[in-house]
């Protein structure tokens, strides 16, 4: 650890939580569960290193990662996405494994967030600790729980977005309020490495921004079209569900129409 940064510097963030660990710990017993935790976060953890990121802290079911903590590069917001996706896919592969033998699927949200924070040594009961600490750590836990609400895998936000965006493809998911930011954040899934070849996924991805562009201009109706031709997506089923809503307050009147 003698090259890692120590005070203020800019990297980024990245939570992983397994999903329903109360379900699987009320499924397993406790030794079970500590088996089936064991072989989903060894692997995880290297893959972080190998990434170049460095795992601060794992608590049970969760890994809270910093990448650029060791030099200052623009490189670390990559490092943590490309991350993420090979975590998912790590855990595509060990679900048959796990499902054989406990009989219990695994599955994990992630939250990234790219910024400024503070770095240091912590000290507690005799143990030290590498950690960060800051805004940026928070936005990146908040993130990771709003999966939950659009059933997705991995969340960014614009500071990570600026990074990545020629190397990584993204949907524009919707503007979030998040405790302790003044402004509505503007959030993205990420979706694959730009090299991949994924025809339907692109043209999926882009009804749900043309709908959401709508949304976003009130226009309800043309925001409902769009957000309909998105095969069996939560996201879009809970943005046609608040265009409903919206339209039944205010709806929207298209000028070029509209009496004089």
């Amino acid at each position: 650890m003698e090259n890692f940064i120590v005070g203020d510097m800019i990297g980024t963030i990245l939570f992983l939580d397994i999903k329903n660990f109360l379900g699987i710990s009320d499924i397993l017993t406790p030794r079970e569960t500590y088996q089936f935790i064991k072989k989903a976060m060894k692997p995880l953890a290297i893959c972080v290193s190998k990434h170049k990121g460095y795992v601060c802290q794992i608590q049970g079911d969760a890994i809270m990662a910093v990448f650029g903590h060791d030099s200052p590069s623009n490189d670390h917001a990559n490092y943590a996405v490309k991350c993420a996706l090979e975590q998912q896919q790590i855990i595509d592969e060990l679900n048959p494994v796990l499902i054989n033998s406990y009989k219990v699927p695994l599955s994990a949200r992630i939250g990234i967030c790219s910024g400024p924070m503070y770095a240091c040594f912590v000290g507690i009961l005799g143990k030290i600790e590498y950690t960060v600490l800051g805004k940026t750590v928070n936005i990146a836990s908040r993130l990771q729980k709003i999966n939950k609400q659009y059933e997705t895998n991995i969340l960014i936000d614009e500071s990570v977005f600026g990074y990545i965006k020629r190397n990584i493809v993204t949907r524009k998911l919707d503007m979030v309020d998040i405790d302790g930011c003044s402004e509505l954040l503007r959030v993205y899934e990420v979706l694959f490495l730009r090299a991949g070849c994924h025809a339907e996924i692109i043209r999926q991805k882009e009804y749900y921004e043309k709908g959401l562009e709508c949304y976003l201009q009130g226009k309800w109706d043309h925001a409902i079209t769009w957000f309909s031709q998105v095969a069996e997506d939560k996201a879009s089923y809970l943005m046609i569900e608040r265009c409903k809503k919206q339209k039944s307050r205010s709806p929207y009147i298209d000028p070029n129409t509209a009496k004089e």
